[in-house]
């Protein structure tokens, strides 16, 4: 069973919005065996939608498109699916009633151009819409279903979960076949490194593995399917048995798990209190870690400039240029105070020192590329961790690999602890 998603708007062509429902769409369709082929983005030009939608009906069975039902001029695409299967727009008494009640409830006079949204083509099912003005259709062709749903995002997934999905299955037969996925989520080796380690197993079939790389994070999606949800689940549970024999404690969490999150939960579990105090991160750790307001973080410092370091060690300049010559010994000091200052158990440190700068030349400026030396240092009653690493690349991406490196020093701290 194939499937394409089409999202309509020129908003998204002028990166004004970002596409989100193609990606909702495609794990609700995955969740019930149904493969997602194709996306595709279409501008609000009449002649454009008919043509994307066309194509569409000839390779898959299932088209559902987003967006392009609202009230407005720009809104075509009742107007596009009524002219591919040359049927006229017919008005919906029971929709406009819908509509109308909507209005009302939410306290506005619903304006005439409204009305527009209760045409749909003729023959077509119509899709009520409680969350939104903008009632969809479905329109059936003789191996398939052409589905027209809002392109608000809360409207689409109420959809998608009460009436879509139980008429696909209906329509289609879908109990036949099952597709799960699951994801593990990896940090402290790159993604070339990730793939030797697993690279025969990304060769079968069923389970599928495939790997996506983002700033210092892996994640490898294991996509399995099978006629039950039991042996869909067999299957994933083995193969990712498989990769955390390779893998091991590089493994930091599964599906939409956070580093920073299965820190707290960590700590949490330990009884243990948590600082920060960063120099070159600019407060990346604190963020993530406030975000869980768990009471296990306590405080986070930024010190960007030296007379903070300066302040927050009780050191005069003299001191502070002498002691920073030892990087090392530096961030030691920053975790121990930290502390001590905050009287948790554990302190967390990062330093960054540039060794190096050179502007490298594109073709409309110059952009700066940095050789980093890190330092991080735990503190705690018992003794003190540390570890330096040297990393490359523009300043923004070195601060968001350095917060992740940190933070994942923790987390092994943390498995460690007996």
């Amino acid at each position: 069973m194939k499937a394409e998603v089409i999202a309509i708007g020129s908003e998204l062509l002028l990166g004004q919005i970002i596409d989100t429902n193609s990606s909702s769409i495609a794990k609700r369709l995955a969740e019930n065996g149904i493969e997602l082929v194709q996306t595709t983005t279409v501008g609000d030009d009449l002649n454009r939608i008919m043509e994307v939608i066309q194509e569409a009906t000839h390779r898959s069975q299932i088209v559902i498109t987003t967006g392009g039902i609202g009230p407005t001029e720009d809104d075509l695409t009742r107007e596009a699916v009524a002219k591919v299967f040359d049927r006229p727009l017919m008005f919906q008494p029971q929709l406009m009633e819908q509509i109308e009640t909507l209005f009302k409830k939410r306290g506005f006079r619903m304006a005439e151009s409204n009305r527009k949204q209760a045409y749909i083509p003729e023959g077509s099912i119509p899709i009520e819409n409680p969350k939104g003005t903008a009632p969809g259709f479905i329109v059936e062709y003789p191996n398939g279903s052409v589905i027209s749903i809002p392109g608000v995002p809360k409207e689409m997934e109420y959809l998608m979960e009460n009436t879509v999905i139980p008429y696909l299955r209906k329509r289609f037969s879908l109990e036949q076949e099952v597709i799960r996925y699951r994801v593990l989520r990896v940090c402290g080796l790159g993604e070339s490194a990730i793939g030797q380690q697993i690279k025969d197993l990304m060769k079968e079939r069923n389970p599928f593995v495939g790997t996506l790389a983002s700033i210092g994070d892996i994640r490898i999606r294991i996509t399995a399917k099978g006629r039950t949800p039991e042996e869909v689940s067999r299957l994933i549970g083995e193969m990712e048995q498989k990769i955390r024999q390779r893998l091991g404690n590089l493994i930091y969490g599964v599906d939409d798990e956070t580093l920073h999150g299965n820190i707290v939960k960590e700590l949490e579990r330990r009884h243990l209190t948590l600082s920060v105090v960063e120099t070159f991160t600019g407060g990346l750790i604190s963020q993530r870690l406030s975000s869980t307001q768990s009471p296990s973080f306590v405080q986070g410092v930024i010190l960007p400039s030296e007379v903070s370091q300066g302040k927050f060690l009780n050191l005069s300049f003299q001191q502070l240029d002498t002691l920073k010559e030892d990087s090392k010994r530096f961030t030691e000091l920053l975790a121990q105070r930290a502390q001590r200052e905050f009287g948790t158990d554990i302190g967390l440190a990062t330093f960054g020192k540039i060794v190096e700068r050179q502007v490298v030349a594109t073709r409309d400026r110059g952009e700066e590329e940095y050789r980093i030396e890190t330092h991080y240092s735990l503190s705690t009653s018992l003794k003190i961790v540390d570890q330096t690493y040297s990393l490359g690349g523009e300043l923004w991406m070195l601060r968001e690999r350095s917060a992740i490196i940190g933070l994942d020093m923790l987390r092994k701290y943390l498995l460690a602890l007996t």
